[in-house]
């Protein structure tokens, strides 16, 4: 038997399709990679090229999605790896081919200098390869019955909602808008904005009232948003009364990050339900510029003790020195050789600076408990 390991060609995308859909679906035929994430294994974005293939004679039994993000934190750009597709064939499980393209993977995405990955997935499965919960977000939930006593009983709403479709091309251009006005954004394509829109069985929609245009939301479940902006807070109820009657449900729920200030404060005084939580599991693989990036969004959106706390982290990469330095809304890492104040493994340094609890944390120097959790966010459309 041979076996062969390594990127694919444009040549392995149709039996990696195939291939990967069997692993995946084979219980469920109506559904698909294509449909589930369109703006990945359409043709002309050559999934083929971006996954890491193992074969047993020429024939794909093992594959992993890597997929290249690139995204700007507090005006810092980062420099992502999408991992998705995990997958090995029916007949080759426990040959341990997974964690041979894992490790091939994390070795490669070290050498390409990339500065973190996110992958979707069971926990301990991928905590061996660096991944770990991350982020920083809010969950809210709200029903009609909230909104119904918030207005005196009136539920009637103006807005209307239409599906965006590929004619929506001037509706592109203000989603972009929205998307590159956060502190943190993931660079997208406008080409491309309506498979990121439909990714994970989303269905995009527009909002009006009349002829102005007031926002758009995505949903992959009932009662759900996986992505939404409304042009104007103070519109929000009409804004979720449409969504309601549009997706024939009588609650929405959605998480955002926590530097969405004007949402959050609106949304906490009227939700019926909210909860911190994380977004995504990550692998940091260069934590000086993931700290300085999250770090500063945090910043701007709250007043920070200033001071300068000294760590030792070691990484999956490599073990790093820093000093993390914050004075007022100014915030820089930067390498040094000062005694640390804490030394971490890779996983005690991932929940320390980006989870949402840490035992290593609460024996932290006062001056930098309003720090951590950094403003680390990763929205469901760009996830792959």
């Amino acid at each position: 038997m041979e076996i062969t390991k390594g990127f694919g060609c444009k040549s392995d995308e149709k039996e990696l399709i195939a291939a990967l859909n069997d692993i995946f679906f084979s219980e469920e035929p109506h559904n698909n990679f294509m449909d589930l994430l369109p703006k990945l294994y359409k043709d002309k974005f050559n999934c083929g090229e971006r996954n890491m293939i193992l074969k047993e004679d020429g024939v794909i039994k093992a594959a992993i999605g890597c997929f290249p993000l690139e995204a700007v934190a507090a005006g810092r750009k980062m420099k992502i790896m999408g991992i998705g597709n995990v997958g090995v064939a029916k007949d080759c499980r426990r040959k341990g081919y997974m964690i041979e393209l894992m490790n091939d993977v994390t070795a490669w995405m070290i050498e390409e200098g990339y500065d973190y990955s996110i992958l979707g997935g069971q926990r301990q499965r991928y905590e061996y390869f660096g991944y770990a919960p991350s982020g920083n977000a809010l969950h809210f939930e709200i029903n009609i019955g909230n909104i119904s006593r918030l207005r005196n009983g009136n539920t009637e709403t103006t807005f209307t909602a239409r599906e965006i479709t590929e004619k929506d091309t001037e509706l592109f251009a203000k989603i972009n808008e929205f998307n590159e006005a956060q502190p943190y954004y993931v660079v997208r394509n406008e080409e491309d904005m309506l498979d990121i829109l439909r990714s994970w069985r989303s269905t995009p929609y527009a909002v009006y009232d009349g002829d102005s245009f007031k926002g758009y939301f995505t949903t992959n479940c009932k009662g759900h948003f996986s992505e939404f902006k409304a042009v104007n807070v103070d519109d929000l109820l009409d804004f979720f009364l449409c969504a309601m009657k549009t997706t024939e449900c009588e609650s929405v729920a959605f998480t955002v990050p926590v530097y969405d200030t004007a949402l959050c404060s609106y949304m906490q005084k009227i939700c019926c339900g909210m909860s911190v939580c994380h977004v995504e599991q990550t692998n940091i693989l260069n934590y000086a510029k993931f700290i300085e990036g999250f770090l500063a969004i945090k910043a701007q959106r709250m007043n920070l003790c200033s001071g300068t706390l000294n760590v030792l982290v070691h990484g999956y990469k490599k073990d790093e020195k820093l000093a993390i330095t914050v004075d007022g809304k100014n915030v820089i890492v930067t390498e040094t050789d000062a005694q640390p104040d804490f030394e971490l493994d890779h996983l005690e340094a991932t929940a320390f600076f980006a989870g949402q609890y840490s035992e290593k944390r609460l024996s932290a120097p006062s001056f930098t408990q309003n720090w951590f959790p950094v403003d680390f966010y990763a929205g469901q459309q760009d996830n792959v």
